[in-house]
């Protein structure tokens, strides 16, 4: 008689979706003996999946990809649950670890990007066209993307809602007029307010994280078209006097595109397809979730007009 070894599997957010599902798989074994025909063969449900294991312990896990649960999870976060399977020799495990990614930043249709012509809608820009950054000067688009989204009704996208930053709910004037952004994208945060909770003079925040229910909150919209600006490295561009992130194209960036729209950007960085770290650095320290959430109720003053535009958010 044999002893049962736990199982262990892994699936991530975003990744290897098939058929709306992400999923995992194995075969259990004994550590000594023939577990052949020994399994109890049946179908367990989870809280975010269910597990199906046949008589010889091949099993396999599916959860569905658009469990809010599962999209609620960033870069780092995980969820976990465990399954208990038996055979003739006894019950063993089998944990499943789900892994979060970050959703891919974007701006809105409408949201207008200085360039050296002044500012122009998002949705009209193309590759090759100049933009103004922050950092440096004049810079070529490389490539731009865009997806419409219908999110009547659909409380399993919750995830891809945008973000509406109220005028003025970063620093008085910033933003210049009500700002819609995807919950991931991430804006600047600098001055005093960096320096006093982070030691920094600028930082970067990712609007989901900075959502305090006034100024910055989920936006119940039914559609929104999201627009992705990629250069050769990570840029902060100027929006309606707020200070924000270009697309940042490493592997938990193009996680959540179309396989189309991921060979676009390949084609542009070869590297990327192997090499998640190939693009470079982010233009800022990036702030993790409860490092922005500090921020998140010291930025619920009522919004503030008639400040003259600076270049970016103090």
């Amino acid at each position: 008689m044999g002893i049962p070894i736990p199982q262990t599997g892994t699936v991530t957010e975003d990744t290897g979706v098939v058929g709306g599902f992400i999923t995992a798989s194995g075969d259990a074994d004994y550590y000594l003996g023939d577990d052949t025909g020994e399994w109890t063969a049946e179908t367990i449900g989870g809280t975010y999946g269910s597990l199906e294991i046949d008589a010889n312990g091949v099993w396999s896990y599916a959860a569905d990809n658009a469990n809010p649960s599962i999209q609620a999870l960033d870069t780092g976060d995980t969820l976990t649950e465990v399954f208990t399977i038996t055979s003739d020799a006894g019950t063993t495990s089998v944990t499943i670890t789900i892994n979060g990614v970050d959703e891919p930043p974007c701006f809105t249709r409408g949201t207008l990007i200085e360039t050296p012509h002044g500012a122009r809608p998002v949705e009209d820009l193309r590759a090759g066209d100049r933009v103004l950054t922050a950092d440096n000067g004049v810079q070529r688009i490389r490539w731009t993307g865009s997806k419409r989204i219908a999110l009547a009704g659909a409380e399993t996208d919750a995830r891809l809602r945008p973000v509406r930053l109220r005028a003025g709910s970063i620093a008085p004037g910033v933003p210049a007029q009500d700002m819609l952004v995807s919950p991931m994208h991430r804006v600047l945060i600098g001055g005093a307010v960096s320096q006093l909770h982070f030691g920094r003079d600028e930082v970067l925040a990712a609007a989901r994280h900075l959502v305090n229910g006034q100024t910055i909150f989920v936006d119940p919209v039914p559609e929104v078209e999201y627009f992705h600006l990629l250069f050769d490295t990570h840029q902060i561009l100027v929006t309606m006097n707020l200070a924000s992130e270009s697309f940042y194209p490493g592997g938990v960036g193009l996680s959540a595109f179309e396989a189309e729209m991921r060979e676009e950007v390949f084609s542009l960085f070869p590297d990327l397809r192997s090499l998640d770290g190939a693009y470079g650095p982010a233009a800022r320290d990036v702030l993790k979730r409860h490092e922005a959430q500090v921020l998140a109720q010291s930025l619920t003053k009522p919004p503030q007009s008639g400040v003259g535009p600076s270049r970016r958010a103090a």
